[in-house]
């Protein structure tokens, strides 16, 4: 085959797919994205925060989608070269259908190893540097108590307010009323401040300020409000701050020799176990999706006479074909957490959908087949 003409199909398929990728994965980044943006809205976080988790989710959107954008791609573009006769041509050429299929397999390669990388390194690393990120974000009582222009209320009966901050990170006009005990009552009021990060934890700094404590149990002869001025005063945070430790790493989150090989103090591996064996074999079956999903758009489409009225049943059938397969393997890998049994059924299925496939592809009639089976059994 031509190199040219092996070049030429490996782009037809190439560009669609690069589309169908991009666009495919911004929609599930979306779906993501917002719903991390309540918790970046209530801990007041910046905009760049927003993008770097965003990002850190993207590697288990794309993987998600490569197989699905890689059947899209080669179904758009073996339908254009059908339709604008050019494979008609080819194959008028002597050109066959494997000598068709192999920019098209070049492509499915291509894909296949962004699965094995996505799969086995950058998703779970993405997942656990997003947790982790998560985690810190939720604990980070300055961010969340110092919000400009608004009260928050990081527990019950605590109302912290900041009028202002400066472009050199002061803050203006600080109120801190702690009411949790009803019947004493304090508020701190300053005019300027800062937060201080100590190992200990953070610190609000506060100058030119008053406390003001109230005594609802005050007898007659004493004062129900005891005022204090200060020039500088110091409140702490850190009794703010979450003392919960993160948990252990997730299924999504292991790597692979995490999934069959949890270590024996790790109390959450061992109870599922099951679990993390199946997710480990679905990770390495993923490997063989977009093979399968390659070989079910050529079957489709290459043995396809010419027709006018186009090639939708086809396509359909192919569609639904993919949808089932997808569907059964996903039904497998969770009946195998409670049947080991099955496991070598979730490699066989897609390797039998290959097959067949490519039984199609050669020219296999399993029509002709079913006629002998009937006329045998007659």
């Amino acid at each position: 085959m031509p190199l040219a003409l092996t070049r030429y199909i490996f782009w037809q398929s190439a560009g669609p797919f690069a589309i169908a990728t991009f666009v495919l994965s911004g929609i599930i980044w979306l779906t993501q994205a917002l719903k991390m943006l309540d918790v970046l809205i209530m801990q007041g976080q910046t905009v760049s925060a927003f993008f770097e988790l965003s990002l850190l989710a993207l590697p288990t959107a794309v993987n998600s989608v490569l197989p699905i954008a890689l059947f899209l791609a080669l179904v758009y573009a073996l339908n254009k070269l059908i339709t604008d006769s050019e494979l008609v041509v080819m194959f008028s050429a002597g050109v066959s259908r494997w000598t068709v299929a192999i920019p098209v397999m070049m492509l499915t390669a291509i894909t296949v190893a962004l699965v094995i990388v996505l799969n086995l390194w950058l998703m779970p690393a993405g997942m656990r540097t997003l947790r982790v990120k998560l985690f810190e974000i939720r604990g980070d009582v300055a961010t969340s108590l110092i919000r400009e222009g608004a009260f928050t209320n990081p527990v019950s009966g605590l109302t912290v307010y900041v009028r202002s901050r400066t472009p050199e990170g002061g803050i203006r006009g600080i109120l801190v009323h702690d009411g949790r005990n009803p019947d004493e009552p304090v508020t701190y009021m300053a005019e300027t401040g800062e937060m201080v990060r100590t190992p200990e934890g953070p610190r609000l700094v506060m100058y030119n300020g008053n406390i003001e404590r109230v005594t609802r149990k005050a007898t007659k002869t004493e004062s129900p409000v005891t005022l204090l001025f200060f020039d500088k005063y110091t409140y702490d945070l850190s009794q703010y701050a979450s003392t919960e430790q993160i948990s252990p790493w997730e299924v999504r989150e292991r790597y692979l020799d995490e999934l069959f090989n949890p270590a024996s103090n790790d109390l959450y591996g061992q109870r599922m176990k099951a679990r993390l064996r199946a997710e480990g074999h679905d990770r390495i079956v993923a490997a063989i999706y977009p093979i399968m999903f390659a070989c079910i758009a050529l079957a489709a489409l290459l043995p396809a006479p010419f027709n006018r009225r186009g090639y939708a049943l086809r396509i359909g059938i192919a569609a639904l074909a993919t949808i089932v397969a997808r569907v059964v393997g996903f039904g497998l890998v969770n009946a195998a957490v409670n049947q080991p049994l099955l496991i070598p059924v979730i490699y066989l299925t897609p390797l039998l959908v290959c097959a067949a496939s490519c039984a199609l592809i050669a020219g296999f009639r399993f029509d002709q087949v079913r006629r002998r089976i009937e006329a045998w059994t007659a």
